[in-house]
């Protein structure tokens, strides 16, 4: 009887053990059927020229913000909606531990909502108290959900989705640039981010130099370089198409690569659809029309939809500067796809190796050129079909 007893009290511990284990696991996400979008295995590759670009939304007391009020300060940005009852809740309780530590220095907190349709700015008021949130140090915003999503993932590089949990929060410099990609939650990632804080406040804004507060050069509305097969070409020729711009040199072994296979796969899947490529060497000296003809090959680069070039590097540098307002320097890394439209004028810029960015051009280009035509169910008949098809009505006739 006594062993009896002590097997089912022992079963029972390990059956009260287990199901302990199993809450501790999975209690963050108990009572939501949300996907966990950003955990650790959705890391963020942030490019090293991930500039935050200005943006205007709304605030919890329903008045406009601009972006630019940030200038000048270290800030935290993340993603979040009020009725998420774990990760995001968790993330907001990080972040105003750092509102808590930094207060009274130059560092902001940013948290724009991803449930817009629910989350209107008396929500937010109601939500930030619950976090002892200083308006003037933390900032709610909500907004139109493609707007946000836009700024997610172009400026951000976090991945956006209606009501879907992120632990990550981004942190921006005095001077708008990205810094750092961090998950809240995981102790490692929320200390690394608390040190550069800090490091980020000993930094001073970058002064403007007298180059860059001097009267802005004219746009340049076209160039002319020269084409792989030593022709001239003008972008003139491209006028009522969209077409890409990119810089790159053959000797890059890495970015310029990944750059190119993207290239290739956008001139598969959208060439029919009149999307041109211009592909601009930084490296002139080396990349010879000789050169061009030889690397375009390795993409399958056809001719008439994408075009290498090459010409005088200061040329070129004016180029990136007043048609692309684009630094260019001489075999520099670049990731960067110009969307150019009918009238010559640059549409938007993308990151070519970040996927998030790929998806939006994507989308845009779908939308600009239409969607791609559809194969006829039928063949038209061949002229021996149709002549196989005369012959045998007219031995039929004899034949009547």
């Amino acid at each position: 009887m006594n062993k009896t007893l002590a097997f089912f009290l022992a079963t029972l511990f390990i059956l009260i053990g287990g199901t302990i284990v199993w809450f501790a696991a999975n209690g963050a996400n108990h009572g939501s059927d949300v996907p966990d979008f950003d955990s650790a295995k959705h890391n963020v590759t942030v490019p090293e020229d991930a500039y935050v670009g200005e943006f205007t939304l709304t605030d919890s007391a329903g008045e406009p913000f601009n972006s630019k009020e940030l200038d000048g300060d270290v800030w935290v940005g993340s993603f979040f909606f009020t009725t998420c009852p774990s990760i995001c809740r968790l993330l907001n309780q990080q972040v105003a531990s750092l509102a808590d530590e930094f207060q009274g220095q130059d560092v902001r907190f940013v948290s724009i909502t991803c449930d817009p349709a629910t989350d209107t700015p008396e929500v937010l008021a109601k939500y930030a108290e619950m976090f002892h949130a200083d308006p003037k140090q933390w900032t709610f915003l909500t907004g139109e959900q493609d707007k946000i999503q836009e700024i997610s993932e172009k400026q951000f590089h976090v991945g956006f989705a209606k009501q879907t949990h992120s632990e990550r929060m981004v942190v921006i410099d005095r001077n708008g640039k990205l810094r750092g990609s961090f998950l809240a939650t995981q102790t490692a990632d929320f200390k690394a981010a608390r040190k550069l804080i800090k490091q980020l406040l000993e930094e001073k804004p970058e002064e403007k130099t007298v180059a860059e507060t001097k009267e802005p050069a004219e746009p340049m509305t076209s160039f002319t370089l020269t084409e792989r097969n030593g022709e001239p070409f003008d972008s003139k020729s491209l006028e009522g198409s969209y077409w890409l711009g990119s810089f790159f040199f053959t000797a890059c072994p890495s970015t310029c690569t990944l750059l190119n296979l993207e290239n290739a796969r956008l001139q598969a899947a959208y060439a029919d659809r009149g999307l041109k490529i211009v592909s601009i060497t930084c490296d002139p000296a080396n990349d010879t029309p000789n050169v061009l003809t030889g690397y375009a090959e390795r993409f399958k680069a056809q001719a008439g939809d994408w075009f290498f070039c090459t010409g005088d590097l200061k040329y070129i540098e004016e180029i990136g500067e007043n048609y692309f307002q684009a630094v260019v320097k001489p075999q520099t890394h670049s990731e960067k796809l110009y969307l150019v439209g009918p009238d010559g004028k640059v549409i938007d810029s993308y990151n070519a190796i970040n996927p998030v960015q790929m998806k939006l051009l994507r989308k845009k280009l779908d939308e600009v050129l239409g969607p791609k035509e559809e194969a006829a169910d039928t063949e038209p008949k061949s002229e021996t079909a149709d002549a196989e098809t005369s012959n045998t009505g007219e031995t039929a006739a004899t034949q009547e």
